[in-house]
């Protein structure tokens, strides 16, 4: 049997494992030991996730309609039609007439040879990706406030954590190896925070559980920093030396009590008191959000307001 180690392909931790092949089949999965983030365990999807491979309600042959009908049709017959209508549009609208559209399903060797096959084989600059609606959100965010879009921790430094915020994350679901990690951390002591409209699996198990209303994350966040800048709580050292624009989020903030950030958030004043109380005290602090507040009318907002919290 043949061992070919890949890219899990099901979310964004990246694990790896190897697939075991024998006689071009998959019949086998091992988890990779030596990566560092699946470590020798895989979740459900990297495990049983290659079933549909074989799956018998898959399609094995290319199918071309004719009339109201599909028919099988040959690779070959196939690509020289893609071809064909490739060269027609061109040449009758012009390259740009040709768009091309990419997935987060892909490795990044196989969306690097898309926008290849898009910008010199077709021409055209019309090439899109999945993540430009879910991580548009968290790259001009994190970028306006941070500098870098990308996660400031590593995933291992989770387990680590004294105090996880999770917001709009339905972690263990979403990201398993990452709830794994989010679990551990439980274990050693770690307190969890979770803002949520559904009470998630780690709702269950989390120190603190808040259930806002659909659409209030910014008048939550906005709440949890005005209380720890009245009471004093911030990290003054590390705003006058790592940060600017302290004063204006201090006025931004100043009308967001407890008591409005309860009315407009429907979470009770004293769960965000008790939050923005447990989160400012600790120096070990994580936040973790997914597409719960990125895939939003208000995705750009709610992570930045989740980059000043950090940065209090």
């Amino acid at each position: 049997m043949k061992k070919v180690l890949t890219t899990c392909e099901f979310c964004g931790c990246g694990c790896n494992f190897y697939l075991g092949v024998e006689g071009g089949e998959i019949v086998a999965v091992y988890p990779s030991i030596s990566h560092p983030i699946s470590q020798g365990r895989l979740c459900i999807k990297g495990w049983q996730g290659h079933e549909y491979i074989h799956s018998p309600e898959r399609l094995i042959a290319p199918l071309i309609k004719k009339g109201n009908r599909f028919r099988e049709a040959s690779w070959n017959e196939a690509y020289q039609l893609i071809v064909d209508k490739f060269n027609q549009t061109i040449t009758r609208y012009g390259n740009d007439s040709i768009a091309v559209l990419s997935s987060a399903k892909c490795t990044n060797e196989e969306n690097y040879l898309m926008q290849k096959f898009a910008r010199a084989c077709l021409g055209t600059n019309n090439i899109d990706h999945c993540a430009r609606l879910c991580h548009a959100s968290t790259l001009i965010g994190l970028v306006t406030t941070f500098g870098s879009g990308a996660m400031t921790n590593s995933i291992n430094e989770i387990e680590g954590a004294d105090v996880i915020l999770i917001i709009g994350s339905n972690t263990t679901e979403q990201h398993p190896l990452i709830g794994d990690r989010v679990l551990r951390a439980i274990r050693k002591g770690a307190k969890v925070i979770v803002v949520d409209p559904r009470q998630t699996q780690v709702a269950k198990l989390c120190s603190l559980y808040l259930m806002p209303k659909p659409g209030s994350d910014v008048a939550l966040l906005n709440g949890m920093m005005n209380i720890i800048i009245t009471e004093g709580l911030e990290d003054k050292e590390f705003i006058a030396e790592r940060t600017e624009g302290f004063e204006e989020l201090k006025k931004t903030v100043a009308s967001y009590t407890p008591e409005r950030s309860a009315g407009i958030t429907g979470v009770p004043k004293e769960s965000i008191i008790e939050a923005a109380r447990i989160y400012a005290g600790s120096k070990k602090n994580i936040i973790i959000y997914s597409m719960g507040i990125t895939q939003h009318t208000t995705g750009v907002d709610n992570v930045m307001s989740c980059a000043n919290l950090a940065m209090l």
